[in-house]
């Protein structure tokens, strides 16, 4: 088996609209644009990966209604191979509303939960595990992923456990499963809940190596201020964002970076290149309709980073 990255987390399909503004107040408005995509943050991040070379695996569990055959067909095309993905009899896979307003790339989400059975932890196994390099989550399939930290430790770091704290995504049961991290990449929000702290600072960096005492990589992200990023518990640098000047929609761009920050320790990238080039497919992706509505490729990339300016 490859040594590449596996994925476990939930994979949704996605209706894009994209509106003039988001309604407060029952009403009816002609959209802009509309489209179906496949979205969900890991399976995002792991297409990202994909589009750059990456050997990558999703594990999921879905149904055999049409939005599960959809989501797996696009994954496919994506080269994420889904032969971890277990297919449930009579179950559907989750469905997500995403109005895009058009002024900003702003989002407001709706969506409605799969009706599948969580991946037990049976499924999950020290073989299963140790096939891969990375194992990328982001807490749901929360008792399957406990048990990937603990076989994680056990392999004595061979295999990393990489974890997407996303925006307004905290919530205490997480806390165990941040015990067990590699490589912990939180949104602001999520850091700003976790420490209980109202900005970053140095209390929020002492207080989050405590909740993530395995980790040898921490990183912030904080949308068009970019991110912050801490290597072996020591200094912390700072990655701008980089300017988009027809930002159409934010969808997906904190799984791009992901995605792409796997891709480059992967690679031996140094961290500093793999978050400049993560910071790269983030702002690249805010350019059209979806999370993965522009996958971007290496030579795409060290394109955009030649003139690009940073905010």
């Amino acid at each position: 088996m490859n040594r590449g990255i596996l994925g476990i987390g939930v994979c949704t399909l996605d209706i894009l609209t994209q509106v003039t503004s988001f309604p407060d107040k029952e009403s009816v408005e002609e959209a802009e644009s509309s489209q179906l995509m496949g979205g969900g943050p890991v399976p995002t991040a792991l297409a990202f990966a994909a589009k750059l070379g990456s050997p990558v695996s999703m594990m999921d569990t879905l149904g055999d209604d049409w939005q599960s055959k959809t989501i797996i067909d696009e994954l496919k095309k994506l080269e994420v191979n889904c032969d971890a993905i277990s297919v449930e009899a009579g179950a559907k896979a989750s469905l997500a509303s995403v109005l895009i307003r058009k002024s900003d790339g702003a989002r407001a989400i709706r969506f409605v939960r799969s009706t599948s059975k969580p991946i037990s932890k049976d499924q999950i196994t020290e073989e299963l595990i140790s096939g891969y390099r990375i194992i990328h989550c982001n807490g749901r399939h929360l008792d399957a992923c406990l048990k990937v930290g603990s076989i994680c430790q056990s392999l004595n770091n061979k295999t990393l456990l990489s974890f997407d704290g996303g925006a307004g995504r905290y919530r205490s049961e997480l806390l165990p499963l941040l015990e067990m991290v590699n490589i912990g990449i939180v949104a602001k929000d999520f850091a700003l809940r976790l420490t209980s702290q109202n900005e970053i600072n140095s209390k929020l960096w002492d207080s989050l190596n405590d909740h993530f005492p395995r980790a040898t990589l921490l990183g912030i992200t904080d949308g068009i201020r970019g991110s912050w990023i801490q290597e072996e518990k020591g200094a912390i640098f700072h990655q701008p964002a980089y300017l988009i000047n027809s930002v159409l929609d934010t969808t997906g761009c904190g799984d791009a970076y992901h995605g792409a920050f796997l891709s480059g320790i992967l690679k031996n990238m140094t961290t500093q290149e793999c978050a400049k080039t993560a910071s790269a497919a983030g702002a690249l992706n805010s350019i059209k309709i979806g999370g993965r509505g522009n996958l971007c490729d290496a030579n795409e990339i060290e394109t955009f980073l030649k003139s690009a300016q940073e905010i």
